[in-house]
Parts: structure tokens; C-alpha cells; sequence
């Protein structure tokens, strides 16, 4: 990731430099926006009691959702992209969370697991179902 940081400050100030004379504000705003923006985290756990979704920024905690079986309606489990797992947790209050690519794959299935034993509502797509047959 620091080489693509590395070498898109490279050539922003270049473009820059030429264009608009090396406007350096501009550059420092745009470089720290990007890394910035690169060091977001995102961390999901399974407790045998809750689920906890946190965001991180420089792994310092910037948000920390707890999440109880009572307060989940449903569990949806999609494809996306070519071969990629997804899963929607939709809550009863709030913002529903996505979790895009858990690592590793076996994630999903915990989250199944657990669903099953709090005798949460699972939906899986049609899409997803194709890729639990190509294990």
C-alpha cells in the first residue's frame, strides 16, 4: 500500500507542478486525504453472546457496535463479484452492517453457526448458494 502512496504522490506533484505551478496546499490536502483514507480498519467479531463490529482509524477505535441476537431481524448472505461471500446483518434500530470480505472465508460460516443457534432468520441468495456448492 506504501509504494501506490508512494507513487501516487509522485505523480500528483508532477501533474501539479506543471499545470498549476506546484500548488503545495492543494497536494498536502489531497496526499493526507488519502492516507486518510487508507488507514481504515474494519474488525468483526463472533462472541458466543454478541456479535462487535468496530471501525479503526490508525487502530485506534472510532466506532464500536455491540450487537445482541434480540436486536438482529435477519441475516442475508449474497454474492459479490465474481466468486466473493457478503453477508447483511439487518438490525431493528439502526444502520444495518455489511460485511463485504471477512477473512477468512470460514467467517461466513461462523456467522451461519451462529445465527442457527440464536434461532436468527438466515436468507441466502441464490447466487450465494451456488458459491457454497463450490467449496
Amino acid at each position: 500500500m506504501s509504494i501506490f502512496v508512494f507513487f501516487f504522490s509522485v505523480t500528483l506533484w508532477n501533474v501539479l507542478a506543471d499545470y498549476y505551478g506546484g500548488i503545495l496546499p492543494l497536494f498536502s490536502s489531497i496526499l493526507l486525504l488519502v492516507i486518510l483514507l487508507a488507514s481504515f480498519r474494519f474488525k468483526f467479531i463472533i462472541h458466543p453472546d454478541h456479535l462487535v463490529y468496530q471501525i479503526l482509524l490508525f487502530n485506534k477505535s472510532v466506532i464500536k457496535r455491540e450487537i445482541y441476537p434480540e436486536q438482529i431481524n435477519q441475516v442475508k448472505f449474497m454474492r459479490v463479484g465474481w466468486a466473493k461471500k457478503a453477508a447483511i446483518i439487518k438490525v431493528n434500530k439502526g444502520i444495518n452492517i455489511r460485511l463485504a470480505v471477512l477473512e477468512p472465508q470460514k467467517a461466513y460460516d461462523h456467522l451461519i453457526e451462529y445465527a442457527e443457534i440464536h434461532d436468527i432468520t438466515i436468507f441466502k441468495s441464490k447466487d450465494y448458494l451456488i458459491l457454497e456448492r463450490m467449496k
